[in-house]
């Protein structure tokens, strides 16, 4: 068996697949994140690893022959989440998450140095702002001095989790490609961009390529978690682009969409532009020679999640005794309110916006609030909001590349509600493919994991077997129609309040 691990923004899940890349089962924890300051956002690492020990231990519930069968663990996580470790590997303090934009003015000293030009042709990131880890680096250098000094290494959330588990200090070139110090033109750690900030680059851990193996299960953490031992870790990727893996998005002009915390969308390529004047962001693909062009959306699911969290407790107490899904029973009542939410339109920026506009100082707006407006028009609003995001981005993608997509493969929690799925096709006029495993990162960390196993020869070889099309949604004309004006509304609503943020 094959091991996983999905850790996300706000939830860790495990996975096993047998050697044919079925799903055997899953489990997930879902925690909080720590925002106690504007811009911050923080997590103790112990978190992830807490939930990581309570899904093996869900998993080994239902498959307790997993135990002594699991021959090799994949880890995918979310990407730019940096955790400073001494020696030891002990971390020196919370996490800083992804989302946290705490680092303004480090990222305008580093934007003083290196031109937007310049740091795109270089990382295939359109902006060095806050949220860049390598402008966290900087703001940990400058404002927490003494742990910078003690940090042996700057992990990131994958390489934490298998040091964790091999005792060894190693990052891969997936992830790196996010944080604004890796060259993703030369397939290598920035070294200028180090020089010349004065951060140390000794202190990045060892590079290695996604599907490597990075070592063996330690004894003493394999009882820990509840493993027999001699399981080989291995590196995958992060977990958008573990998600392309899975979905087969490896050929050029391949296009899926992944509506998770965030909306992602990627298109495989072996020539990107980085001269582009989009700057449209590339990220590294799972093998050497392949990119990703990957426009992000910060806000997607975690909008619906904090809605669910705010206003929703009936709805999470129903499902409880139900045993469902309360994003089940959200949808259900969405889908009560008609094509528009009644006027409702939702700007989804919670967390700032990168693209196609980059404005981290924005934030989300409800408008066209009535007093005839009910939660299943807030709700279906949260849906449609994401779909004009997906429209947005598509065209800019499109305009880009110089190539017209007619069909988009949807992956992420977010495909497994239908009324999503026709949502998106309504608003985008394309055809949306759901895929038959819709957690397509933990089946492309699996496959990784299969790869360097010697299990297949490649990465499309394994793919083509692991993951097929389950249901289709075909745009419905007059639907498509409808929401245009919603569109057209939408992007005037951005341009009228954008400068109030």
């Amino acid at each position: 068996m094959i091991l996983t691990f999905d850790i996300g923004t706000t939830a860790v899940k495990a996975s096993l697949f047998d050697e044919s890349l079925a799903a055997l089962a899953s489990a997930s924890v879902e925690y909080g994140l720590v925002t106690e300051k504007s811009l911050e956002v923080e997590l103790d690492p112990e978190t992830y690893w807490a939930g990581m020990k309570s899904c093996v231990a869900r998993l080994l519930e239902s498959r307790p022959e997993a135990r002594d069968a699991v021959r090799g663990i994949g880890i995918t996580t979310q990407g730019e989440t940096l955790i400073p470790v001494d020696g030891e590997g002990r971390a020196l303090r919370r996490a800083i998450v992804w989302l946290d934009g705490r680092a303004v003015e480090e990222s305008a000293r580093i934007r003083s140095i290196f031109g937007e030009a310049e740091f795109y042709a270089k990382t295939g990131i359109p902006d060095c702002n806050g949220l860049c880890p390598v402008s966290k680096l900087l703001w940990l250098k400058d404002r927490e001095s003494e742990l910078y000094r003690a940090t042996r290494k700057f992990l990131l959330l994958e390489d934490y989790v298998i040091f964790r588990l091999t005792g060894r200090f190693v990052t891969e070139k997936s992830l790196l490609s996010t944080t604004g110090y890796f060259d993703i033109a030369e397939d290598r750690l920035w070294g200028d961009m180090f020089a010349r900030i004065g951060v140390d680059g000794g202190k990045i851990p060892e590079t290695l390529e996604c599907g490597s193996v990075a070592g063996t299960i330690l004894p003493e953490v394999a009882e820990e978690l509840g493993l027999g031992p001699g399981a080989a870790v291995v590196t995958c990727a992060m977990d958008q682009t573990a998600g392309a893996v899975g979905a087969g998005n490896i050929e050029a002009g391949c296009m899926a969409e992944t509506t998770g915390t965030a909306l992602s969308i990627a298109v495989s390529c072996r020539s990107p532009d980085l001269r582009h004047p989009s700057r449209l962001t590339v990220y590294r693909h799972a093998f050497q020679g392949g990119y990703l062009y990957m426009p992000i959306c910060m806000t997607a699911g975690i909008a619906l999640k904090w809605f669910k969290d705010e206003f929703c407790p009936d709805l999470i107490a129903e499902a409880a005794s139900k045993g469902v899904s309360v994003y089940d029973l959200m949808g259900e009542e969405a889908g009560t309110a008609a094509a528009g939410s009644g006027g409702l339109l939702l700007l989804p920026y919670l967390a700032g916006v990168t693209q196609p506009d980059n404005n981290p100082a924005a934030k989300g707006v409800f408008f066209g609030v009535g007093l005839d407006t009910k939660r299943r028009h807030f709700i279906r609003a949260i849906f449609e909001s994401v779909a004009f995001m997906l429209r947005e981005n598509l065209e800019l993608v499109e305009s880009v590349t110089g190539q017209r997509v007619e069909t988009i493969r949807s992956l992420g929690g977010g495909s497994k509600s239908g009324l999503w799925s026709q949502i998106k096709a309504d608003a985008t006029g394309k055809t949306i493919t759901t895929m038959a495993e819709s957690e397509c990162a933990s089946l492309g960390a699996a496959i990784l994991v299969a790869v360097a196993l010697g299990l297949y020869p490649s990465l499309a070889a394994a793919a083509r077997v692991s993951n097929g099309a389950k249901a289709s949604y075909s745009p419905n004309p007059e639907a498509h129609a409808a929401y245009g004006g919603g569109y057209a509304r939408y992007k005037k609503l951005y341009a009228r309040v954008k400068d109030l943020f």
